[in-house]
């Protein structure tokens, strides 16, 4: 099984204080196969360190991330 392939089988369902059930899949590997002008200037760690959001956004949702 590839990459890819394990990606497409995860199911992600979020339940949290601003959605219910809400549900996709992951099709693509994390960090991987993005469209070719994606170029962003920050990471959303290093985005999230710098407190974007007031620090408060996605505080009760953790599971549905990558731990680091």
């Amino acid at each position: 099984m590839t990459a890819s392939t394990a990606a497409k089988r995860t199911l992600v369902v979020v339940t949290d204080r601003m959605q219910r059930n809400y549900r996709h899949r992951c099709t693509e590997p994390a960090g991987k196969n993005f469209v070719p002008d994606f170029a962003p200037e920050l990471i959303p760690k290093q985005m999230l360190a710098l407190g974007v959001f007031g620090g408060r956004y996605m505080t009760d949702c953790t599971g549905e991330f990558p731990a680091d």
